[in-house]
């Protein structure tokens, strides 16, 4: 046990220190970023601090044209409540934000609960998440009447959805909420069809067919769609897919007509092993493709087998 403590530990320390090198090959970090990314990161829990000594699941983000970082991390309320509780003491959490996440705490009980931490438009964003499936009913009697809530059910209704995977909250000026759920279909092309016209109903039109191609080419149907709410409407919707090579996700930029940074593919391998997923974004009349990659699997393949461990 104590060996399998002590690999996790390493392995969550090397995971830190491999986010804290990325930014210096991002232009979009200015100095004083450093110093949010910093704290948010010393203030997640390690594997001491989780009951059980179980690991930490972290996912990183970056935009395929270098203007946007994301970091955030999740597991068990009993090894992240106490870290978040002081992280967002020190982000000077206003006491509406912390009403919003005390309510939310206690009526869904989540099971898996983490903070998350972003750079884009010259801002540090910051804010925390739930990222295990909650009823629909319960996330719908939370919201109050406004246009986002009744499209929102709307979609949900008429796709016969039942449950949200992920709910994201930020804190400070200009707060907003994100959704994300399930796409229903048995096939990659049925649920890119369904993710199409959910892109008409919330983003103002429908995913062009080269996109919808380079997507179907995954034949995983594995499909979501993330939506945004601000001020009682809808600001951003996002189409999560399954992972891809990073020769597919070029040609997928290329056809989303956004840019990609020739630098992008070191950054990824750099990062992680694998591609998560990928999600194409849409707000107004702006567009993006973000990158999201699991950073403990280069972790674990650097780190050597603990003495006595059998694999």
């Amino acid at each position: 046990m104590a060996n399998g403590l002590e690999s996790a530990l390493q392995k969550a320390l090397s995971i830190r220190l491999n986010l804290q090198i990325s930014l210096s090959q991002l232009p979009i970090i200015d100095e004083w970023m450093d110093i949010h990314l910093d704290r948010w990161l010393e203030h997640n829990p390690t594997p001491p601090d989780m009951p059980m000594g179980e690991e930490v699941s972290f996912l990183a983000m970056l935009g395929s044209d270098l203007r946007r970082v994301w970091w955030g991390a999740w597991g068990d309320p009993r090894g992240f409540v106490p870290r978040m509780a002081d992280y967002f003491k020190l982000c000077n959490i206003a006491k509406s934000d912390a009403q919003v996440l005390d309510q939310m705490g206690e009526a869904l009980e989540p099971k898996l609960v983490g903070s998350w931490i972003g750079v884009w438009g010259g801002k540090v964003t910051t804010g925390w998440h739930f990222w295990d499936p909650q009823p629909w009913s319960k996330i719908e009697s939370m919201f109050g009447t406004h246009e986002a809530k009744f499209q929102l059910k709307k979609w949900v209704e008429e796709n016969n959805v039942e449950r949200i995977e992920r709910f994201t909250q930020s804190i400070g000026d200009a707060s907003y909420s994100e959704l994300e759920l399930a796409i229903p279909g048995e096939t990659a092309e049925a649920q890119i069809e369904v993710l199409s016209r959910a892109f008409e109903q919330f983003g103002g039109g429908p995913l062009d067919r080269a996109i919808r191609d380079r997507l179907a080419s995954t034949h995983m149907p594995a499909f979501g769609l993330a939506v945004r709410i601000r001020g009682g409407k809808i600001v951003r919707v996002g189409g999560l897919a399954p992972g891809m090579a990073i020769d597919a996700i070029e040609g997928l930029a290329r056809d989303a007509k956004v840019g990609f940074e020739p630098k992008l593919p070191k950054l990824v391998g750099a990062l992680g092993s694998g591609i998560a997923r990928v999600e194409y974004g849409r707000a107004g009349d702006r567009a993006g493709l973000d990158i999201y990659i699991d950073p403990s699997e280069t972790a674990a393949a650097q780190q050597p087998a603990a003495a006595g461990d059998s694999n």
